[in-house]
């Protein structure tokens, strides 16, 4: 799953640079044992450098894969560009998205031929994250990621590199007007498909996107329109601050669950801005929880056997604010995700939904006490009516937040 509210995922026809489809998304990046306790993924080995071409600049060492650079991945997500925004129609989750901690994932997700991970390595990668959706009418998709490097000219130098080492395939140079960075199109059987590599100081937009014939360029500069002034106001962590970045910034961590299995890098906390880039709707969510005072979040995600499970903890001043968003969040699943409801043994009165994922079924329930509404997920599921998991986790998740 993409993430805490990311269930929906539509298959999208065309394909990433390298042959990666833009498909549904029911997979994760691996993450740490526990939430925040221990080193995220190892990076991969970097290819040898090849020759500049330009005079050689010194790179600041990217600090070492740990919590801290899932951590800044997170705050990443806060300024990497909603697809929605620039393309409303573009609604259902798809893969890659999320965090990327480690440069050869990351290349694998996006690029797939395995030269794009050295290049990052070798400007300097720190992390990044990465948005994708698509349109369930005509299948066409988009992607938004956002790598953290070593200093402004590393990735301007980065930029350039991916889109020449991209630059196969019916791929050429093109322009769009008012973009400082390297565009690359293709264009064939009434499909534009475009890259853009665009460097905004220390940071590295991407974009891959899908569009009618003679659309791609100037549908690109709408995103990048979007993405540059998010980008211009964010101040990337000094590397050697990244492994010191707080863990638990809102107190959140301890009154939220531990699921079963492994955690998944989704997990940790997220302010408002990147706890949008996991919602169904990020515009009417971003409303009502403004609304209502939101003070924090907590991701819990993990994957166990066949199952995979996410909880989430909002905060909020008062149970009159947790109430509001407990019950509008109780409508949204059931008059517009087109949940079923169900009644849970153990809370019969908590907001319950199951909703079909592929072949198999989904179920989330939420429960709220003081200050803080909790939603469990339960992803996986061989029958609607399984509850036997989601009977032992609401309760847990209610005790610990009703004081």
């Amino acid at each position: 799953m993409t993430g805490m509210r990311g269930r929906r995922a539509g298959g999208v026809a065309a394909a990433v640079a390298a042959g990666v489809l833009l498909a549904g998304c029911t997979s994760t990046v691996s993450g740490t044992a526990t939430p925040l306790a221990s080193a995220a993924p190892t990076t991969s080995e970097s290819a040898a450098p090849t020759t500049p071409s330009e005079p050689p600049i010194d790179v600041t060492p990217a600090p070492e894969p740990t919590v801290g650079t899932l951590l800044e991945s997170h705050r990443i997500a806060s300024v990497t560009s909603l697809v929605q925004v620039t393309f409303p129609s573009r609604t259902e989750t798809c893969f890659p998205s999320g965090p990327w901690s480690d440069s050869g994932a990351l290349d694998a997700a996006y690029f797939g031929n395995g030269t794009a991970g050295p290049i990052l390595d070798r400007w300097g990668f720190v992390t990044a994250w990465g948005q994708c959706n698509s349109d369930p009418a005509d299948g066409r998709g988009t992607l938004t990621m956002v790598a953290e490097l070593s200093d402004p000219e590393s990735a301007a130098r980065a930029a350039q590199e991916l889109a020449d080492d991209q630059a196969t395939g019916g791929y050429e140079p093109a322009q769009v007007p008012g973009l400082d960075g390297a565009v690359l199109l293709q264009g064939s059987g009434g499909e534009d498909v475009v890259q853009a590599f665009v460097p905004v100081g220390r940071m590295l937009a991407y974009a891959y996107h899908t569009a009618g014939s003679g659309q791609g360029l100037e549908e690109v500069g709408r995103l990048m329109a979007d993405q540059v002034p998010l980008l211009q106001s964010f101040q990337p962590t000094p590397q050697d601050q990244v492994p010191s970045l707080p863990t638990d910034p809102d107190g959140l961590q301890q009154l939220t669950l531990d699921p079963p299995g492994d955690f998944t890098d989704f997990s940790g906390p997220y302010d408002l801005e990147g706890y949008l880039r996991l919602a169904i709707d990020p515009f009417r969510e971003r409303d009502l929880l403004t609304a209502n005072g939101f003070t924090g979040f907590y991701s819990k995600q993990s994957e166990e056997a066949d199952l995979s499970y996410a909880v989430a903890l909002y905060a909020f001043p008062s149970s009159t604010e947790t109430n509001t968003v407990y019950t509008a969040f109780a409508q949204l699943e059931d008059a517009e995700f087109g949940g079923t409801a169900f009644q849970l043994p153990s809370i019969p009165d908590a907001p319950c939904f199951w909703f079909e994922s592929g072949e198999s079924y989904y179920q989330r329930c939420y429960v709220g006490y003081g200050s803080h509404l909790a939603s469990v997920d339960v992803l996986g599921l061989g029958a609607p009516d399984d509850v036997a998991a989601m009977d032992r986790l609401l309760p847990a998740q209610r005790d610990l937040i009703d004081g």
